[in-house]
């Protein structure tokens, strides 16, 4: 799957494997409509369809807004 950095309104994507294994995602969009259209894509929805079977327990999301403007490039 192609990372989502590539996507129109995405501004951040980090992937991070931790040393114990955990995935951590970070994900920085210019809005809510960037985030629903991304959503709304097939390819996340066949991930999300197939995301229990790769899991040991339930994943954690956490959404919120962002006060003043992401340091770094994208990427």
């Amino acid at each position: 799957m192609e990372p989502s950095r590539s996507r129109p309104g995405s501004l951040v994507y980090r992937l991070h494997e931790q040393e114990d294994g955990r995935i951590f995602l970070y994900e920085l969009w210019v809005g809510r409509e960037d985030l629903a259209a991304h959503h709304a894509t097939q390819v996340l929805k066949d991930v999300l369809e197939r995301l229990p079977e790769h899991l040991a327990g339930a994943p954690e999301v956490h959404e919120g807004q962002l006060r003043g403007e992401p340091s770094g490039a994208r990427g």
